[in-house]
């Protein structure tokens, strides 16, 4: 049995520029379930957004003055905060004091899951190498953040394309053809500031400073974290070597995941073809080379991880219940909503799939569903 019965609500993503609606839906929610734990399930604060410059305590700060409705809300419930990818940063000390100053309460945060009996609570990106650090219980730093992060703060905030927040699953032909079809005579310069990031980011793949310190201290970390959790340290040493394959620690896998080796033969064959079109050999030789790549390519899937997030946390949560005999898994992380046997996920609470937001609920027997508000 349970102390409480539980509310997990995952990737609220509050931020200072807009989203007003997600903080009042998210303080009645809080409203609705007076006696429930509510467990903030990452992505609770979209830190990723906010520049480089301003420190994460202040931003946390910022955020929540600007959603009152949510702030008075959490500050008058039991809740737990649990790190996610966009805002990793809650589980540095600084931050979690900034946190529960602003709620007045000595709040919880978890820098990687929680367990209420055998319930596992965790966000998901680990299982997510293009969003997964270093190690689980390594400190956030700026240096190191995923692929996924990085992209989102150098990339989307500053060129303010929203639109491609959950593109995830976006091919480069949609993604470009998209860009133009929005943005218009802005088009060109979102486009190259696109391919000038992923230029960077390639450029640091697998050389980020501090990778092999934040895995040791991570490694070092695991048996304390274990007994604060009540599982076994080798389980859970187990578990964070999921983070061991993280996409910003490779750059081949950088450069595929960005889509630029079919940008780059993309390229190579339109030009290949002009030089072939003026009576060039070699033009057509490199022609024929790059349309055989991309042809192969294609083959293999048009985009080559559709779909592959959500089968990645499904068989993740399996993982779990394996290696930590927990009777049910809930991840956020995707942003869909999954429904199988010992593991639930209620998709993001700022961004529905469908006309309602949904979330968790977990009764003291440790019964749980889907509810939608």
């Amino acid at each position: 049995m349970l102390e409480r019965p539980l509310c997990v609500v995952g990737d609220v993503h509050l931020g200072e520029a807009a989203r007003e609606p997600v903080g009042v839906d998210l303080a009645r929610l809080i409203a609705r379930f007076p006696e429930h734990e509510v467990l903030l399930d990452g992505d609770t604060f979209d830190l990723s957004i906010e520049p480089a410059s301003r420190p994460p305590e202040e931003c946390v700060t910022r955020i929540l003055r600007h959603h009152p409705e949510a702030r008075a809300a959490l500050a008058s419930a039991r809740v737990t905060f649990v790190a996610g990818n966009h805002d990793a940063a809650i589980a540095a000390p600084s931050v979690t004091a900034a946190l529960r100053a602003e709620l007045g309460a000595d709040v919880p945060v978890a820098p990687w899951f929680v367990r209420r009996g055998s319930v596992h609570v965790e966000h998901g990106h680990l299982y997510d190498p293009d969003n997964a650090p270093t190690h689980p219980l390594a400190r956030w730093t700026l240096a190191t953040e995923p692929l996924g992060v990085a992209l989102t703060r150098r990339f989307v905030a500053p060129t303010r394309s929203w639109e491609f927040f959950h593109g995830d699953e976006t091919t480069p032909l949609a993604g470009l053809l998209r860009a133009f079809r929005l943005y218009g005579a802005r088009a060109p310069l979102t486009v190259a500031r696109y391919f000038a990031t992923a230029a960077a980011l390639v450029r640091e793949a697998g050389h980020q400073p501090g990778v092999a310190e934040e895995r040791a201290t991570g490694a070092r970390a695991v048996a304390d974290f274990a007994r604060e959790v009540g599982l076994d340290a080798d389980a859970l040493h187990e578990l964070s070597l999921a983070a061991a394959g993280a996409t910003h620690h490779r750059r081949g896998a950088t450069f595929q995941r960005l889509y630029l080796d079919r940008s780059l033969a993309s390229a190579l064959l339109v030009l290949a073809l002009g030089g072939a079109a003026l009576g060039s050999g070699a033009g057509a030789g490199v022609a024929a080379v790059a349309a055989s790549y991309l042809g192969f390519s294609v083959a293999r899937g048009t985009n080559r991880y559709g779909g592959l997030l959500s089968r990645r946390l499904g068989d993740a949560a399996q993982r779990v219940r394996g290696l930590t005999g927990a009777s049910l898994v809930v991840f956020g992380h995707t942003h869909r909503s999954a429904e199988h046997e010992g593991y639930l996920n209620p998709g993001s609470f700022a961004f529905p799939e469908g006309a309602s937001r949904r979330y968790v609920l977990v009764e003291r027997d440790g019964s749980a569903r889907l509810a939608e508000l």
